[in-house]
């Protein structure tokens, strides 16, 4: 499977899709009860957006799933772009959707999943001023689409470090684009706060939303017995990806090089939300995903030992069956 997956063409892609419909088969089959599916104090952009799918369970579903192609397939084509894996392949794709699946109750209507295709543009956008002549733009865009991001999913306002970050790694520093990037990053909130007050709505209630999202402790997350194999089998496959990065990233081309740094820090901010603000929980392995499917991919398109990363890929995906067959 992975030999297959290193090429690119029509077959990797229709296998992706079929694989997509298989993990999403039973939610398109029986769609859930959309009560239980979203916070009673959204995020103003999000509230909208459950408002509009309130009304139809199938379409909430499928809303979801063809984000989750969306995000996979810019992925692919973010590397295309700038070549940080240097070989065309549909690896990181199969692998988000894959890693993205590992938490079903986190998959449909995930504030999440829309602010990881805003923060991957971002992250787009950012590596491509790398070497561009005079003043670049592209972090006040690049920060624009993270904080209309944090309008949807308010843990992304966490990932707006990374675009000061991107400015250090991948650009000289200059004042003028730090300030560029902070208005970029104020000027959605500065847009919603106007639109809300004009529209009869008290600021301090629109704070409170936005400190109930940001802070307030999520739903507990029920650990069954196969959900956490499934999860050190994850780890099992994603270690080695890690470990032949930081091998192998010291000979890479420089820009390619600065792309996995911003990788490593996203996968960072990640690791800490989790840890210490209590409002993350599951949803955020929608952006949690992303970096460790290109190190996943990035190891099994180029590793030596293919008969070691095809055990560790099957037995993810048999565990990833297993967990949703017997959730015990």
């Amino acid at each position: 499977m992975i030999r297959f997956f290193r090429g690119s063409g029509a077959g990797p892609v229709l296998l992706m899709l079929l694989a997509a419909l298989g993990l999403w088969s039973t939610f398109l089959i029986s769609p859930p009860d959309l009560q239980y599916l979203h916070d009673q104090q959204p995020m103003p952009l999000w509230g909208l957006v459950t408002k509009l799918l309130s009304g139809s369970l199938p379409a909430a579903v499928i809303f979801s799933l063809l984000l989750v192609l969306a995000v996979g397939l810019v992925m692919v084509r973010f590397n295309t772009e700038i070549f940080f894996i240097p070989r065309r392949t549909y690896l990181p794709a199969l692998l988000y959707i894959l890693l993205y699946s590992l938490f079903p109750g986190s998959m449909i209507l995930n504030p999440a999943l829309p602010a990881s295709l805003l923060i991957l543009a971002a992250l787009w956008r950012m590596v491509s001023s790398y070497r561009m002549n005079g003043m670049s733009f592209n972090f006040f865009d690049a920060a624009l689409m993270i904080s209309s991001a944090g309008l949807l999913y308010a843990g992304s306002v966490w990932f707006l470090a990374v675009v000061f970050i991107g400015v250090l790694v991948l650009r000289s520093p200059d004042a003028r684009e730090l300030t560029l990037a902070l208005a970029g990053a104020l000027l959605p909130w500065l847009i919603i706060y106007a639109v809300w007050y004009v529209s009869g709505g008290s600021p301090a209630e629109l704070t409170d939303i936005i400190r109930h999202n940001l802070f307030d402790k999520a739903p507990a997350v029920v650990w069954s017995r196969t959900l956490v194999i499934l999860l050190v089998v994850v780890g099992l496959n994603f270690l080695p990806s890690l470990i032949y990065l930081g091998r192998e990233m010291q000979t890479y081309k420089i820009r390619s090089r600065k792309t996995w740094e911003i990788l490593i820090w996203i996968m960072a901010i990640c690791a800490a939300a989790l840890v210490f603000v209590p409002a993350v929980s599951t949803e955020i392995t929608a952006v949690a995903a992303i970096p460790a499917a290109y190190a996943m991919a990035n190891y099994m398109a180029f590793t030596r030992r293919v008969a070691i990363a095809e055990i560790l890929f099957w037995v993810m995906v048999i565990m990833l069956v297993v967990s949703r067959i017997w959730p015990l």
